[in-house]
């Protein structure tokens, strides 16, 4: 007998390869797959402009990206107590001065608009429909920086006006990179600070908006991360001590679920030789030069090396030189 909802959906129709470039953006969702695929080596980018929930922030960021001269600094940069920081951008982005925190937005522009013009997916992930608007213009932010509260102003997203964002972007996007695969996701993450109420209002609506864009664009697919921990696990069990995020058996079982449905048959194999030299990295070094652990260096470095000798493709320069 079964006692649970068991969630099935077709896998990507040309599935990720290794040597393919990865560019993996939006909620901490996001976040954790875009760091597993690094972890295992994939050519992948994770939040260039850091964590970001609200869809039109993380578009506004990504049109940045693809059109430089969209970015205004009067508008988008503001000091705070000696600090510089980005309405557009996470908590990370803060600098002694405008220029060096200029220059970290330019860098992170370049890289994601490599990735976007070259790149062969996307990952995308919204978080929450709720987002904070600056009380003095409207302007909708990516983050609060911590700044008082009567400086903002809370508000849901309309389906329309998410829509009319992506379908702005995504033509400028698919024009550029016709071959670019975007895989959707909205985060299973609970946004609980106004009850569950609200936070299924925002969810509603960030499946509406993307039924909608789903229709109209090609090299779309949706990858069900929200339906997997609701549905199919759906106990608190599987969730952390707050009972919003993930637990981390959770987030294992909806990445085996992503390795299954958007992994080609030959990424599984890799997959499967390097995952071991992926957690021999995470091993706590204790005696680094007793003769046991020159030992284990020496096996994983040969295991390395045939594995790069055999599959050109692969980028394991940060594992021969965590061993070396």
């Amino acid at each position: 007998m079964e006692f649970r909802s068991k969630h099935t959906f077709s896998s990507i129709e040309n599935p990720l390869r290794y040597g393919q470039k990865i560019l993996s953006v939006g909620s901490c969702f996001a976040a954790n797959m875009g760091m597993q695929l690094e972890k295992h080596f994939f050519d992948a980018q994770t939040n260039p402009n850091g964590i970001i929930f609200n869809p039109i922030s993380l578009v506004e960021g990504l049109r940045i990206a693809l059109n430089p001269d969209l970015f205004e600094p009067e508008k988008h940069v503001f000091q705070h107590q000696n600090r510089y920081y980005s309405w557009l951008h996470h908590g990370s982005f803060q600098a002694d001065s405008k220029a060096e925190l200029l220059t970290k937005i330019e860098t992170q522009n370049r890289l994601m608009q490599q990735y976007l013009s070259e790149g062969d997916f996307l990952l995308l992930t919204w978080g929450s429909a709720h987002a904070y608007t600056l009380a003095s213009n409207q302007q909708i932010v990516a983050n609060c920086h911590k700044l008082p509260s009567q400086h903002f102003q809370k508000r849901l997203l309309s389906v329309a006006e998410i829509v009319d964002h992506y379908q702005i972007f995504l033509t400028e996007l698919l024009a550029i990179n016709p071959k670019l695969q975007i895989i959707w996701s909205i985060s299973p993450v609970k946004y609980l600070r106004d009850g569950l109420h609200q936070n299924n209002l925002s969810k509603s609506t960030l499946f509406l908006a993307l039924d909608s864009l789903l229709k109209q664009f090609p090299n779309q697919y949706y990858f069900p991360a929200f339906e997997l921990l609701q549905d199919e696990l759906r106990d608190y069990r599987f969730y952390a001590a707050d009972m919003a995020h993930p637990s981390e058996q959770a987030i294992q079982y909806i990445w085996d679920q992503f390795r299954e449905h958007i992994f080609g048959e030959v990424a599984l194999r890799l997959y499967e030789d390097i995952r071991p030299i992926s957690l021999s990295m995470e091993h706590r070094i204790l005696h680094p030069n007793s003769p046991e652990h020159l030992k284990f260096k020496s096996k994983q470095l040969a295991n390395i090396k045939l594995l790069q000798e055999a599959f050109p493709q692969l980028n394991l320069g940060s594992a021969l030189s965590h061993f070396s």
